[in-house]
């Protein structure tokens, strides 16, 4: 491939001619010296003014095509068409600037020339002091152009990547943060901020549409005692536990929270009362088969599940529709039973489990 040549000044590079006509050959070499301000003595050398002269297609495997900064060919040569010699020289040096040029019977081929690779076709009208040294700088500066509009769109395509990634990363990022935003880290349920907003957005769906709202509070009665006896971690792990059994037992539908400290709670939208009863024994009912898997011993951890559902309890906001729930939590608690259901009048609060 052709080094990359400029044109400082109106000065030309080495410049390959294809010619096989020594009289045409003599012509275009001697625009070229002219354009370098020098002359030439006729045909003695193949090197004048810069420029070396090649006079068949078959010869051009002698030349190192990089020393080149542009190629003038004849439009017939006497081994071939001049298109032959584009076909070689654009498979050996892809980026090296060609100019055809010919007479105006062979103009027919001007634009297979122009298809073929060639920058420009010059006529040979007699003014080639002129025009072809402005082909030349013409073909040099188009090569220059579009090698700089590719560097540009490489540079712009690897920004484009860059900036693609930055903002995949980005969005990884922010998707992180809310996680992290909305999740309690020991347990990975929803945390008790993020409930409450939920909570909201359900309790006005629920207006709107008079879909059924349930709420679970559940503690878990000794855990303070079992922290205390067995330690921080083992707590953790009952906790983490806990969350789980949340998450595998509720609806896909459901939010499963951690409240604060032993707390949990869950939030049943689009459900009936006989749902959110059900969920709640079923809640209780599994935590009894699991504390023996978990090393727990008969007694030594408990849980309590207040239930309320706004339909029953007439609850007329988000927050007391948790009350409502604590408050018959602790009539389970108080009462030794897994789940208890909060009623219109509290003190009427019946066992459901």
């Amino acid at each position: 491939m052709s080094p990359v040549i400029d044109v400082h000044d109106g000065a030309l590079p080495q410049i390959l001619v294809v010619e096989s006509d020594p009289e045409v050959a003599a012509t275009l070499v001697a625009a070229i010296a002219a354009s370098r301000g020098k002359s030439h003595d006729g045909l003695k050398s193949q090197d004048w003014a810069g420029c070396v002269v090649v006079e068949s297609i078959g010869h051009l495997h002698r030349e190192d095509l990089r020393q080149f900064g542009a190629a003038l060919v004849a439009s017939i040569m006497l081994d071939g068409c001049g298109l032959d010699a584009i076909a070689y020289l654009r498979g050996l040096a892809p980026t090296l600037p060609i100019v055809m040029v010919g007479g105006i019977a062979d103009s027919t081929i001007a634009a297979e020339a122009i298809r073929g690779g060639a920058s420009e076709f010059v006529l040979l009208t007699g003014h080639e002091h002129v025009t072809i040294p402005l082909a030349i700088r013409k073909a040099i500066v188009h090569r220059q152009l579009r090698r700089d509009n590719e560097h540009l769109q490489r540079t712009l395509t690897r920004s484009m990547a860059e900036l693609a990634e930055m903002n995949r990363r980005l969005e990884n990022s922010v998707l992180r943060l809310e996680d992290m935003a909305r999740t309690d880290e020991l347990t990975g349920l929803t945390n008790r901020r993020w409930l409450n907003r939920v909570l909201e957005e359900r309790w006005a769906e629920s207006d709107r549409h008079d879909f059924g709202l349930g709420f679970l509070m559940i503690d878990l009665d000794g855990f303070k005692g079992l922290n205390d006896t067995l330690g921080h971690p083992r707590g953790d792990d009952v906790l983490r536990r806990v969350g789980d059994l949340l998450r595998d037992t509720c609806r896909e539908i459901d939010v499963a929270a951690r409240y604060g400290g032993d707390e949990f709670c869950v939030m049943l939208p689009h459900a009936d009362l006989e749902a959110t009863t059900r969920v709640a024994n079923r809640i209780a009912s599994e935590f009894e088969a699991a504390c023996p898997i978990w090393g727990l011993s008969t007694g030594q951890l408990g849980i309590s599940i207040g239930a309320a559902h706004r339909s029953l309890s007439g609850a007329a906001t988000p927050d007391e529709l948790i009350r409502h729930a604590d408050e018959a939590m602790y009539i389970a608690k108080n009462e030794g039973k897994h789940v208890a259901l909060r009623q219109p009048d509290p003190a009427a609060s019946r066992l459901a489990g």
